[in-house]
């Protein structure tokens, strides 16, 4: 029986590009709360970058971001978090520093940069469409000394990803566009993120249906009770997944509850 049903946002929720919400996932996601089960959100986005208008029309219970990296509830709450440490943080600000690459680490409240603004400020503009939350810590770099982040996006130069790797072993350093990568603790997914919310809320995985297409969905798509891939996800995706639906834009959020039998008459 499922309890849970979890989705990625950006080419699962909705269209990348121009971001567009289908009638008809909303219509299917309103009908699942309905009937009592939960939905989550499980996203590459931190906390601060989630799309309004999922958190206002459909009203997530959960909140699964930075690839697992961080959960909370409906209220902005955390619930589990994973951080780097202060040392890890210095280090990866010193090497960006000294290859030229843009870094950013991602906290609760906002982003701060560290090393190269305007590739940073490209990249969030070209995906999220606005910057709002983005601050210029270049000058002192200190916020990691108010709390740790518990991720980090950055722009790094085909050259240098081999010294990044080996000098950094503890982290993925998963591309999600060509050159831009988030960075975050090895061991770490979405679908960790998603057994920590299982275990406190006495749901075991089998009891999840989840919803992705990119390589950072691969995990829970192989480790959900259902799963599903959407038309347009990567290879790996459709490879690890239960079922494969249609795309995003084609209503496959709603064809594959429909398949599944879990949409219910009103």
């Amino acid at each position: 029986m499922i309890k849970l049903a979890v989705f990625d946002v950006d080419g699962t929720l909705i269209s990348k590009g121009d971001r567009i919400l289908l009638p008809s996932t909303l219509e299917a996601l309103q009908n699942l709360k309905k009937q009592g089960i939960k939905l989550a959100i499980a996203s590459g986005r931190p906390p601060f970058a989630m799309d309004k208008r999922l958190i206002e029309q459909i009203g997530f219970d959960y909140f699964i971001c930075s690839n697992g990296c961080c959960v909370l509830d409906d209220t902005f709450t955390t619930l589990s978090k994973d951080v780097l440490t202060k040392e890890e943080v210095e280090k990866l600000s010193r090497e960006f520093q000294k290859t030229d690459n843009a870094l950013m680490f991602q906290f609760e409240d906002k982003a701060y940069a560290y090393h190269g603004l305007k590739r940073i400020e490209g990249m969030l503009q070209e995906f999220l469409g606005r910057l709002d939350y983005l601050v210029d810590d270049r000058e002192h770099k200190r916020r990691h000394l108010k709390s740790l982040p518990f991720a980090a996006v950055a722009k790094i130069e085909d050259k240098d990803m081999e010294l990044f790797e080996t000098n950094f072993p503890r982290f993925n350093f998963e591309a999600f566009t060509r050159g831009y990568y988030d960075i975050y603790p090895k061991g770490i997914s979405k679908a960790t993120g998603i057994k920590h919310l299982c275990d406190q809320l006495d749901f075991t995985m089998r009891d999840v249906i989840s919803f992705g297409d990119d390589l950072n969905d691969v995990d829970m798509l192989q480790k959900c009770g259902i799963s599903v891939a959407m038309g347009n996800a990567v290879e790996e995706a459709k490879k690890s997944a239960t079922y494969i639906t249609d795309k995003s834009i084609d209503n496959g959020i709603y064809n594959a509850l429909k398949h599944f039998d879990l949409l219910k008459e009103e």
